[in-house]
């Protein structure tokens, strides 16, 4: 069975987790209400799973989940929240949460959530992994996109989201202003997006930059 620590504010909460588990034979290793602690906590003990609330004090879920990640730290985690799921859950499972689960569900429903995330499954409401589907897919259009680039239109890409002018982009590629500017509204359309600030966004996500 495995080690957890639960971290929620409300002490009620915790002791209904605890119980829960201890009924599937899980050991309760720790137990915390605010974020900074549960990061020491997880140092500390390196637990199986960590079930986080989000709206805990010092630092909030979101934090609490970057910190154990970018640690690399082995522990799933599992967030059980009163958050909704609709605005919270894929954020979640971006940041690096194995499961979501809202408050609102009953015991039941928390240790098959444990059970699935303990087993190397991801547990989050169906819209969610329809959203990371469709997520995914964005992504692979545009890498696809970005592979089809030419070498100049990189360059002027890159160049673009560095922050450079057209004139000074001319002056370095020594093109005229108005081929930049072709360039530049080639890449616009290319992209369906609007402005130099999103072609920056997507430079940085495909590594041009």
């Amino acid at each position: 069975m495995a080690n957890i620590i639960v971290v929620d504010d409300h002490p009620l909460i915790r002791m209904a987790i605890k119980m829960a588990l201890e009924t599937q034979q899980h050991t309760v290793v720790a137990e915390t209400d605010n974020g900074a602690d549960a990061v020491q906590l997880a140092r500390r003990h390196v637990p199986d799973l960590l079930i986080l609330d989000l709206g805990i004090p010092n630092l909030d879920g979101f934090s609490v989940i970057s910190h154990v990640r970018s640690a690399q730290l082995d522990i799933k985690i599992l967030v059980v929240t009163a958050s909704d799921a609709k605005n919270f859950a894929f954020r979640c499972l971006l940041t690096g949460a194995a499961g979501f689960l809202s408050k609102g569900e009953n015991l039941h429903e928390l240790n098959n959530a444990v059970k699935a995330v303990l087993s190397g499954y991801s547990y989050f409401p169906e819209d969610t992994l329809s959203a990371l589907q469709q997520n995914n897919k964005a992504a692979d259009q545009e890498s696809v996109l970005v592979s089809r680039l030419t070498d100049r239109e990189i360059t002027v890409l890159k160049l673009l989201a560095s922050g450079l002018s057209n004139q000074q982009i001319a002056q370095t590629l020594l093109i005229s202003h108005k081929t930049v500017s072709t360039y530049k509204v080639r890449l616009l359309k290319r992209f369906s997006v609007s402005s130099l600030v999103a072609l920056a966004e997507l430079a940085k996500r495909n590594s041009i930059i």
